[in-house]
């Protein structure tokens, strides 16, 4: 039997603020026996200002008049236990946010631990599919031509089982023989903490690609220096964007160059914190602007609803106030030059 699980909490500030705990019970050939959505009173302000705002289908009136956690903790063990004889696939997309978000939960609500194993469609996804940028349910559903409601708990968790039931028919296999063609070790949860699902399969593929990305970021170098280009300092927010976006990015910079490039001039983009990773990236557009926060006001900023202060924040830790008197910004579209 798998039973798939998918948590929300809705305050940043608060762990353990868990609102809603979607699970979706199914046999062995992945047919739904039961599909919920348990509302739950985390006791705590509820919003939506995270990283990114987020769309959540329960109201903060369902949330005020739902049971707390203590009310319901017989009812989620009896899901995660099942009768004791059973084994229960424990599953969800990013499995460690969640069994983390469940643990906070317990302990902040003066509750027992849980003790139980489960595994990562994530990360099972990656192994089968080989992407290792870590799929997000969206992508996945986009990918797979199945539309659900996103940040709604019981339709992400049936996401995570339709994801798991598709790289079954990948690899034409059941679940069981998946586990075994993978390499799979079951996450473990207990005491207020976990040890993470471990894959083989996953693990022999990101350091393969490990090894290529080091020898790709090798010859970009070489081709950098070689021909004297111009490499735009980036941070880690604006390479991620320009990096996973697959047709154009925004990029703004200010150097000595910017009078010099044009359209059709190839640059490279460097990432400044950590490994400083390189790709290369055509210009297919340039506008021209007398400081970064003209850069803002226009509106074309490549994280959407940014606040003026975080974007302005972010953009002066690696240009200065000098650079931008001398020689104005460049705002560029660009896309990337595959290998």
């Amino acid at each position: 039997m798998f039973l798939a699980i998918d948590l929300e909490a809705c305050n940043k500030y608060v762990k353990g603020s868990v609102f809603s705990i979607g699970v979706v019970g199914a046999d062995d050939n992945f047919n739904v026996l039961f599909k919920r959505d348990i509302i739950i009173n985390p006791h705590c302000k509820f919003c939506t200002n995270f990283r990114k705002p987020i769309e959540f289908s329960v109201s903060k009136e369902d949330v005020k008049n739902a049971p707390d956690i203590r009310a319901l903790y017989g009812e989620i063990k009896q899901l995660l236990y099942g009768d004791g004889n059973t084994d229960i696939v424990i599953l969800a997309h990013s499995a460690n946010n969640d069994v983390f978000m469940l643990n906070m939960a317990l302990k902040r609500a003066g509750l027992p631990p849980l003790k139980y194993r489960y595994i990562c469609t994530q990360m099972i996804y990656s192994a089968v599919f080989d992407v290792m940028d870590g799929v997000g349910l969206d992508r996945a559903a986009k990918e797979m031509n199945i539309d659900f409601i996103h940040h709604k708990a019981d339709e992400d968790a049936e996401m995570a089982l339709e994801i798991l039931k598709e790289c079954c028919a990948k690899m034409e296999c059941t679940y069981p023989e998946l586990e075994e063609k993978l390499g799979i070790v079951r996450g473990e949860c207990d005491n207020y903490d976990y040890t993470q699902m471990r894959c083989a399969k996953l693990e022999k593929l990101r350091n393969k690609h490990k090894v290529e990305k080091r020898n790709e970021q090798k010859r970009l170098r070489a081709d950098a220096m070689g021909q004297n280009g111009v490499i735009a300092s980036v941070d880690c927010k604006t390479f991620d964007l320009l990096r996973l976006d697959g047709e154009s990015s925004l990029l703004t910079i200010n150097d000595k160059y910017v009078s010099l490039l044009k359209e059709g001039d190839v640059i490279f983009v460097r990432k400044e914190q950590g490994y400083r990773e390189l790709f290369k990236v055509r210009i297919v557009d340039i506008k021209r602007y007398d400081s970064f926060l003209d850069v803002y006001l226009s509106g074309e900023n490549n994280v959407k609803n940014e606040p003026m202060l975080d974007f302005l924040t972010r953009t002066y830790d690696f240009n200065d106030y000098k650079r931008e008197e001398d020689y104005g910004v460049a705002r560029l579209t660009v896309v990337k030059i595959q290998k």
